[in-house]
């Protein structure tokens, strides 16, 4: 409680850009240092349980996904975006009845994916494992994984609204070690048998992790039988199942895309598809964790007033591109050495295929802040349409791309299914929202645009020598990091004191 009536001090009130900067670096921290910490946790998994262990562990996160997805209702998107609003006019009783309203839907959420998981668990079982019923108790029990999570996404969403981004961060990194320390003694113990109970241990150090910093914010409280708390949550409810739907539809599509690549090619290409997938969704989430955590609930605050709304979005997208661009650079320069580092020798054949999609993060960081700004408007029906356009468009480029030229079609597939989504974003957000570029955000992505495009044409499209190659980047990525020092040393205070201190 205590804690609740300090809630508005200068960082959590603070929007400027040094505040945008300072958490999108950090984010930028905690994933890279989830992606380290995933790459030791794969290996050392596929040396314990070999490639069958490593195939369950898949099969089974897969039924989880399906179950969060299916039972959530889109209350942690909901309940962060209401709780923004109260965080900015709010007071301090209302805060505690919206948590507990949110809390109470969260519970009845968890019962449901309990509920769905005893119905479906024989056909997944009947579907996942060879058509084998008998392991419908198995798949029972990654109803306790969907349960943990469920709530535990639930007191993050509180947490994000009340703007606790810092606590949010403390919680990510603890997730991040603790899911190892968690997953390999019992894989090393247990074998097979540990698979799902690695799962279940993640699911409750996540929610523990959670409770034991949104509990000294607000008390646990819920009202399950409360006619009066069940209305107060419906609208909730109403604006997310759109967002659910959205989930199902990207959740299909990512169902389609393996059974694209089989209908034509060899589970080993589709091992191979996922490696450069998973490397450019690592990287985009160096910045794509900042935009969850700190960026929504700010942007959600100010979703009624168009100037303040406009500069937010600005204000992310300038940000984002001035961290990830001079990295994707350096990611197009070393990539032969990246995939050796992430995964094996064999991978290099993905060089192609992630070269080209390297611009498929540096797009998504124009388009996510555009297309945030739907959500907090709580125009779901909109995100629902524009996300399964987006969807259906990016299956059909799969398909013609990865028939006609392989992992190279899959990489031009991602790119241009970016760049769609830029377009698509920019034309709602402008006609609807009013959203404008500003002059200097425009004329800085385009500049860092640029020396991306001449990073992955003079690195890898004209076949260069090694020499000509780590010029030619070297050249690319300088002038990117020129850029965005200019920027940052004309948009930071604090670049600008370090400045006058270092001179002075």
């Amino acid at each position: 409680m205590a804690e609740l009536k300090n809630i508005h001090n200068a960082e959590t009130s603070d929007t400027s850009y040094d505040h945008v900067l300072k958490y999108t670096g950090i984010f930028g921290g905690v994933q890279g240092l989830k992606m380290l910490v995933s790459a030791v946790r794969v290996k050392l998994t596929a040396y314990l349980l070999g490639g069958w262990g490593m195939g369950l562990i898949t099969a089974y996160n897969a039924v989880f996904e399906f179950l969060n997805k299916a039972s959530n209702m889109g209350i942690p998107l909901n309940a962060t975006r209401k709780t923004s609003e109260l965080f900015e006019e709010g007071t301090e009783e209302q805060i505690e009845h919206q948590v507990m309203v949110i809390r109470t839907w969260v519970l009845w959420s968890a019962i449901l994916s309990v509920l769905i998981c005893l119905f479906f668990s024989p056909v997944i079982s009947y579907f996942f494992f060879d058509h084998d019923w008998s392991r419908w108790p198995a798949v029972m029990l990654t109803s306790l994984v969907a349960v943990t999570n469920i709530i535990a996404e639930g007191e993050c969403a509180i947490l994000k609204g009340l703007r606790q981004v810092r606590k949010v961060a403390v919680i990510e990194t603890i997730l991040a070690l603790g899911t190892l320390l968690c997953t390999i003694p019992l894989y090393y113990l247990l074998g097979i048998r540990g698979v799902i109970a690695g799962l279940i241990a993640c699911g409750f150090l996540s929610a523990v992790a959670h409770f034991s910093f949104s509990l000294r914010l607000v008390p646990y409280s819920v009202k399950p039988l409360s006619q009066r708390t069940f209305c107060e949550g419906l609208p909730l409810i109403k604006v997310g199942i759109p967002y659910v739907l959205a989930g199902v539809a990207n959740a299909g599509l990512q169902m389609a895309i393996p059974a694209i690549i089989l209908a034509q090619h060899t589970m080993e290409e589709l091992g191979h598809y996922n490696a450069g997938w998973a490397l450019m969704f690592g990287y985009a989430g160096l910045v794509f964790l900042a935009l969850e955590s700190d960026y929504f609930p700010r942007l959600s605050s100010v979703a009624g007033n168009k100037k303040r709304m406009n500069d937010t979005v600005n204000q992310q997208i300038d940000v984002c591109a001035l961290i990830l661009a001079p990295l994707l650079i350096l990611l197009v320069v070393f990539m032969p050495f990246v995939l050796r580092l992430l995964f094996e020798d064999e991978f290099l054949v993905v060089t192609g295929m992630a070269t080209l999609a390297v611009f498929y993060p540096f797009l998504r960081c124009l388009a996510l802040p555009m297309g945030y700004s739907v959500l907090a408007k709580g125009h779901t029906v909109a995100f629902l349409v524009l996300e399964v356009c987006y969807d259906v468009l990016f299956g059909l480029l799969i398909w013609w791309c990865y028939n006609a030229f392989g992992l190279i079609g899959a990489g031009m597939a991602l790119s241009a299914g970016a760049l769609y989504d830029v377009v698509v974003n920019f034309l709602y957000c402008h006609f609807r929202y009013g959203f404008v570029f500003r002059k200097s955000t425009l004329l800085f992505c385009v500049g860092q645009f640029v020396c991306l495009l001449v990073a992955v044409e003079y690195c890898y499209l004209v076949s260069p020598s090694d020499e000509e190659k780590y010029t030619a980047g070297g050249i690319a990525f300088a002038v990117s990091f020129a850029l965005s020092l200019y920027h940052l040393l004309h948009r930071s205070s604090c670049a600008q004191y370090l400045v006058r201190k270092f001179r002075g």
